[in-house]
Parts: structure tokens; sequence; C-alpha cells
């Protein structure tokens, strides 16, 4: 990847700007702005205890943010059609067992590490089916303005996001040429073996940041 995706961090950032909304009940730009006010507040309520134990990030990363994401819908664009329909069951729950974890992982120290950025939040847009828009932020610092776009569906269990564009650089589109390279040259399982593999080594790094 080009830059690190902020597809967790973004939720982190402790000034937030909104456009006049109504608070009406679960919309989808409600969902984003609501899960930011909470994990700010646990973050505060918990920094001492953060910072002796890094891996206390993962609890706040279940508890706060994986809710607002579709993993399954997410995994299965990540794996791209063909090889998603080619995967057995069992391949399936690994794989979105093991992407989601390199996510959250992948992201931890984002979490533990944000500063006085903040988000603003510019508008909702609605494309060809209504049950599946685009959330547009950006987040603002001292230096800089980066636009972070969310699409998020709703297939009656409420809006999750299920991509993320990072500067115009689409999460899932990016993991999938990715993946797919692999896929081809090694096979499915191989991939699924790094990604255990990658997964174990990154939970190595956060401890070791707490020794």
């Amino acid at each position: 990847m080009k830059r690190k995706l902020c597809l967790l961090a973004v939720f982190l950032l402790p000034t937030l700007t909104v456009a006049p909304h109504a608070q009406e009940p679960d919309k989808p730009e409600d969902v984003i702005l609501t899960t930011v006010d909470k994990v700010i507040a646990r973050i505060t309520a918990e920094r001492e205890m953060l910072n002796a134990q890094p891996e206390r990030v993962y609890a706040l990363i279940n508890d706060l943010i994986l809710p607002v994401f579709d993993f399954n819908t997410m995994s299965r664009l990540v794996l791209g059609k063909k090889h998603w329909k080619e995967a057995s069951a069992e391949q399936r729950t690994i794989f979105t067992a093991e992407f989601k974890n390199l996510l959250v992982r992948t992201y931890a120290k984002a979490v533990l590490g944000f500063s006085n950025e903040r988000v603003n939040y510019l508008e909702t847009l609605t494309g060809s089916k209504p049950n599946v828009v685009m959330v547009k932020t950006e987040i603002v610092s001292d230096t800089s303005v980066t636009p972070v776009h969310y699409t998020m569906h709703n297939n009656g269990g409420g809006w999750r996001v299920v991509n993320v564009a990072f500067e115009g650089i689409s999460l899932v589109e990016t993991y999938r040429k990715s993946f797919a390279s692999e896929i081809r040259n090694n096979g499915l399982e191989t991939l699924i073996q790094k990604l255990v593999d990658k997964n174990d080594k990154l939970e190595q790094s956060l401890l070791a940041d707490e020794s």
C-alpha cells in the first residue's frame, strides 16, 4: 500500500466538527459520529491503563469500532467474487477472521497514538441503490487536509462500513489486488497462512512496545 489507510484511526480523533444534521437514529453519518464520541470518551477514561498495557486497545476496538464494520461483506469484496466462490466454507470463515485481525492489529498503534487532528463531516451521498451510501469526511491537521470517504450499506441490520477510501485509495481494491496476486501465485491456503503469520508478528510488536 502506498500509504497506510486510516481505516480505524479516523474514529479516534479528538475534535469533531460536523455540519448540521437531524438527530435521527441510525443515519449513516450518525453511526460514524457516535462512534467517534464513544471512542474518545473511552480513550480519555483509560489513557493510563492503555499506556501501561497497550494490549487493552484490542478490547476498545472490539467493543466500539468493529461493530461499525461489516467484515463478512468486506472479506467477500476483498477476496473477489471468483476466489470467494471457489473457497470452502471453512476457508471463508478463517479468511474473514484473519482479515479482521489484520486490520485491528495494523491500526492498534494508531489508536494508541492519536493526536490533535480533527474530523470534519462533509456530506452523505446516495447512489443508485438506496441502501448504499458514501459518507464523506476529512481529517484536518495543522499542516494538511486528508479526505476519508466511507462506503456504507444497510441490509436490514443497520448502517455498516464496507469500504474506506483514504486520499482516493480504496482499502478494498488495494487488498483485493494484493491478495489476488498471492492466490494466483501460491494459492488461497498460502495467503491465509501468511495472514496468520503477519497477525502474530503485529501482536508481538505491540506487546514489545510495552516492555
